[in-house]
This record gives structure tokens, C-alpha cells and sequence, in this order.
């Protein structure tokens, strides 16, 4: 273990050894362009119904795979009758045990009028279904392991379709919605960084589980303090885990990939570069996956490691270059690579590739989370999952700490990210305790993985942890 990380491989095991694989309110009125730091461009006001994407079970979000009982049980829980939605729903999760919007919408429909804690959870439901529903696995986990422990949450589900102009908006809806308590999200950098300042200006908890970009953490701040926290590791603990890797090896000389066009890129480039320059190391160059042609421009230098660093958005470049060097220069990465469809694309390009996680099923497989998300969802539960669950873990300790009840309005907002950075908070994560830094980063660990032959994946490539 070294030190913290963020982006993700999925492997879904069915019980009888199949993969898992995703084939993949308040009405408001108005969008205020928020004001984005680090030279980063803001978003446009744009005028959005944002109810449209915000349901507690209400309407179904994620329409890429079609459930006539969840259709059905949105209808009845539209016009009140939560007795048929819950029969609907149980239905919905006999035919789609791994589908955590109905797992959600169920909890919420069994807690019907019953005074509870409202979280949001907001996902790129339309435009990346499945990175959004491994985020949801961990949140309804989560929130099912409170609602038997006598805490009633309701989750609301968000889409932001991976918009920076629909973050904004949604932002903007929950945070006028005082029956809202904090929000999971966003599901990436680019979305998070345009909400984020205005969860600050109003002044309500947002807790990212699954974006990286150190930008997140210079977010302006009030004088209420900080609101803004998250799960995932920032991209300066992976990228300085990644060039004392480096430099463990014995290589000083990288030549660098990235896309100067993404934050989680671009902060993790200046991560790893700025600690290996500071510690005896050189970027002997660098190239910007956002040009064409960035797989013929491999190191002609005297560089000795290839540092691939792509976004989700550039990978397939990414795994291009790889191709090309064929195995000549070892390769290192950024947890963007963690994916099943890196190993897909690359194969035997990427053998012996070594990128920094956070989370992995073969470090924590007889942890109570892995063994109770296995027997929920049928299946081993990847990392976008585990942060998940632990964002809505972290929301209920401090709630407990900060004695927060329903319908708390702002100042149970005030209070509990007061208790998110109190000395004697804690959660149990999925597989470390929680706790944040003044900064809103968590203060963890990241680990290790290598790509090496194996079938657990059924690519013929498997990410291991890397001792």
C-alpha cells in the first residue's frame, strides 16, 4: 500500500462465474454559471429544467436497458401508490439483481412517508450507464445497510449526463431543495469542478467519489468552511506514487502522455512530473494526446519509461502508443487504465503495465463490504463501487456525530461538514477507515497493480496487485 487513486477497471462475477457487464424533487428553472479557478472554463447559464433528471423512484433515469416492473413501479409511485411500486420493484429486482436504481428506488418506496434523511446522488446515468451504476451499487449498499441499521436514507438519483451545463444546473436544483442533506458526486473531474462551487457558495456537502483532478481541492472557500470532500485519492498522492515507483525501477528518464485538455489528466501529469523532477528524476518529453498522430511520436530520446496518462476520453490513444512500443520500454499509467476495456483494446501490449488503484477485489476480498456487494449484486464489486459506498458511509457517521435529523434544512448542512472535518471523525470504508484533510482530500492510501496474463477478466489479461 502507498498512498491513494481514482479511475476504473470492472469485473463482474455472476455466482456461477459470468461477468458482469452493463451494456454500456423540486422543479427549478435556472442555471447559474459557476465560477471555475485554475484558468478552467466555466460553464455557460443556460436555462434547464433540471427536474427532468432528478427522481426518487418517480421516473426511470437509466433507459439503456428497458424494465417493464421498474417502468411500472415509476408510474405507481408518481400517482402515490407505494404499495404496487414495491411489488413492481421486487419484480424489477428478481429479473435485474444487479441494478442498483431499483434496488434504490425500492428502499425509498418501503420508507414511503416516513421522515428521512434525503441524499443526493448524482451520476452520468445516460451518457457513461455503467461507470454511473458501479458508483450507485456501493451508494445503495450503503443505504440498505443503514435502513436495517434504523437510519432512513433516501437516495435521490441525478443525472448530469457528464455536462458540465447540466451539473450546474442540477447543483443549482438540489441545493434550493431544502429537504436535500449533501450529495455523492459528480461521477467525473470535469463535472464535479463546474458543480463544486456553488455546493460551497450554498453552503452543502459534496462528496466526490470518483474524481481525481487536484482542482477540486482549490475550490474558493467561504467563510463557512469547506463543503467540498471526497473519497477517491487526489491526482498529487497518484502521480507522486507513481514517479517514486519510477524512480524504485531505477529509470530517471520519462517521456509522458497526457491530454492538456482534461483537469484529471492534466493535474495528474503535473503530479508525477513535478515529483520526479524533485526527486532526481527527468520528463525528457511530453506529448498532448489531444494532437492527432500521438502513437507515431514514441520517445526518440534517451527516455527509459513510457508514462501514459490519458483521460477516459483519449485511452484508445493511449492503449495506441502502448501498441507501438510493443513491450520495448516498460509502461507505466494512470488509474484511467483501470478498466476491462484497456485490457480489451491493449492485450499483450500492455503486459507488465504498472498503475496505482485504490481499491482492489483480490486485496479485499473477505472484507464485510466485498462479501455482503457479492451476495447483493451477485457478483465481485469494483472500485467505482467501494468509493460509493463510501461516501454514503462517511455522510452517516458524521450525521451520527453531528446528531442530524430529517428535514434539517441549512444548518444541518452547516453541521455536518463541520463533523466531516472534526478531530474524532471516522467511518469504516470498504476497506480503510475514513478520513478527510482540511484540504477535503481523504487522507488514505493508494496501492499498486500490474497487468499480467490471467482469466479473471476473460481477456486473457487480468490487473493484479503488485507487491
Amino acid at each position: 500500500m502507498l498512498g491513494l487513486a481514482g479511475a476504473g477497471y470492472a469485473g463482474f462475477r455472476t455466482m456461477s462465474g459470468n461477468i458482469i457487464a452493463d451494456n454500456s424533487g423540486t422543479e427549478q428553472n435556472l442555471a447559474v454559471a459557476s465560477p471555475i479557478s485554475n484558468g478552467a472554463e466555466a460553464p455557460q447559464a443556460i436555462a434547464t429544467d433540471a427536474s427532468a433528471f432528478i427522481s426518487q423512484g418517480e421516473k426511470v433515469l437509466f433507459t439503456d436497458l428497458p424494465n417493464p416492473d421498474k417502468e411500472a413501479a415509476a408510474e405507481a409511485i408518481a400517482s402515490g401508490d407505494m404499495q404496487t411500486a414495491i411489488s413492481k420493484l421486487e419484480a424489477a429486482r428478481q429479473s435485474s439483481r444487479n441494478d442498483p436504481e431499483t434496488l434504490i428506488y425500492l428502499n425509498n418506496a418501503r420508507l414511503g412517508q416516513k421522515a428521512a434523511l434525503n441524499i443526493a446522488a448524482v451520476v452520468p446515468a445516460t451518457s457513461s450507464p455503467s461507470s454511473a451504476r458501479e458508483i450507485l451499487r456501493g451508494v445503495a449498499q450503503a443505504q440498505d445497510e443503514a435502513i436495517q441499521a434504523g437510519v432512513p436514507f433516501k437516495i435521490v438519483i441525478a443525472d448530469d449526463k457528464n455536462d458540465p451545463n447540466q451539473a450546474v444546473a442540477i447543483a443549482n436544483a438540489l441545493t434550493q431543495d431544502d429537504s436535500v442533506l449533501a450529495v455523492i458526486g459528480h461521477g467525473t473531474s470535469k463535472t464535479s469542478i463546474a458543480a463544486a462551487p456553488i455546493y460551497q457558495q450554498h453552503q452543502m456537502v459534496m462528496i466526490a467519489p470518483t474524481s481525481s483532478t487536484t482542482e477540486l481541492a482549490q475550490v474558493p472557500r467561504g467563510a463557512g468552511g469547506n463543503f467540498i470532500f471526497r473519497t477517491v485519492a487526489s491526482d498529487q498522492l497518484t502521480g507522486t506514487t507513481l514517479a517514486r515507483y519510477m524512480l524504485s525501477t531505477g529509470k530517471l528518464r520519462a517521456a509522458v502522455f497526457y491530454n492538456s485538455e482534461s483537469s484529471y489528466s492534466r493535474s495528474l501529469q503535473q503530479a508525477f512530473s513535478t515529483t520526479l523532477s524533485l526527486e532526481g528524476g527527468e520528463v525528457v518529453q511530453e506529448i498532448d494526446l489531444a494532437q492527432a498522430n500521438t502513437a507515431a511520436q514514441l520517445p526518440s530520446s534517451n527516455a527509459e519509461t513510457i508514462v501514459l496518462l490519458p483521460d477516459s476520453e483519449t485511452l484508445t490513444k493511449a492503449v495506441e502508443v502502448a501498441k507501438v512500443n510493443a513491450n520495448r520500454l516498460p509502461l507505466i499509467a494512470g488509474d484511467a487504465f483501470y478498466r476491462i476495456e484497456s485490457l480489451q483494446q491493449g492485450g499483450q501490449a500492455l503486459n507488465g503495465l504498472i498503475l496505482p488503484v485504490q481499491w482492489h477485489p483480490l486485496k479485499s476480498s473477505t472484507s464485510q463490504f466485498s462479501q455482503t456487494g457479492s451476495t447483493l449484486w451477485g457478483g465481485d464489486i469494483n472500485w467505482r463501487s467501494a468509493m460509493g459506498y463510501d461516501a454514503l458511509s462517511a455522510l452517516r457517521s458524521a450525521r451520527s456525530l453531528g446528531n442530524i435529523g430529517p428535514n434539517s434544512g441549512v444548518e444541518g448542512r452547516v453541521t455536518l461538514a463541520q463533523a466531516l472535518v472534526r478531530s474524532n471523525f471516522t467511518a469504516n470504508g470498504a476497506s480503510e477507515e475514513i478520513r478527510f484533510l482540511p484540504s477535503g482530500d481523504r487522507n488514505g492510501q493508494v496501492m499498486l497493480v500490474k497487468v499480467q496474463p490471467g482469466s479473471r477478466s476473460r481477456t486473457g489479461y487480468d490487473f493484479v496487485p503488485f507487491d
